[in-house]
């Protein structure tokens, strides 16, 4: 967490600094200086207010996850009237939101869960992500199922996503319309009653 102080202009100019030398250098790659040279501020600043590389990127991903989440939050509000199939179908489609799948934001991310397994505040980061992203899937889905099968349903809808993102990260591409379809496919499979097709 940034220390009381620094200025709120600078924030974001310092975690789009650590987006685009992680785009360009790697979770690895990205250090303190080029950070620094990218944001036009002395390395000095980002250890003062961050406490180093980690701190930032701890604050970079916060960033990204709150973004996500507003974008859950408006697409869920859209759907609120909807079925179920639609509500789920809402929180797919924000995974898969423009602000989520551009190329810088996908590797910054891809970055973020091969480094939660090593760095304890990204992990406890992660498990935070993965908890609200559950708990928003189980929510719809217990209007459909007991709650224990919505939990299986909603850990199966996340799964998928994040398999989606991986492979399309790897692939050099996520394609958002085929994977939202594939967990179309199986939402029609656990839900047949609704013959939900988008709009």
């Amino acid at each position: 967490m940034p220390k009381v102080g620094m200025p709120e202009i600078r924030k974001p100019q310092l975690i789009e600094a650590a987006i685009k030398a992680i785009d360009k250098y790697g979770f690895s790659g990205a250090t303190v200086s080029v950070i620094g040279k990218k944001a036009g501020v002395s390395p000095a600043i980002i250890n003062h207010y961050f406490g180093g590389k980690d701190g930032l990127f701890e604050e970079t991903m916060k960033s990204l996850i709150h973004e996500f989440f507003e974008v859950l939050s408006d697409e869920v509000m859209k759907s609120k009237d909807k079925p179920a199939k639609d509500k789920v179908m809402a929180i797919v489609k924000a995974g898969f939101s423009q602000s989520q799948t551009h190329p810088q934001v996908v590797k910054a991310w891809m970055g973020f869960w091969a480094s939660a397994m090593h760095t304890p505040s990204l992990f406890r980061l992660q498990r935070v992500y993965s908890k609200r992203l559950q708990s928003a899937l189980v929510h719809v889905l217990k209007t459909e199922f007991p709650v224990a099968q919505a939990r299986d349903v909603a850990f199966t809808v996340a799964a998928m996503i994040d398999g989606m993102w991986l492979q399309g990260s790897l692939a050099g591409g996520i394609h958002k319309e085929t994977s939202a379809k594939l967990i179309q496919d199986y939402l029609d499979l656990v839900m047949p009653d609704r013959g939900y097709r988008p709009h």
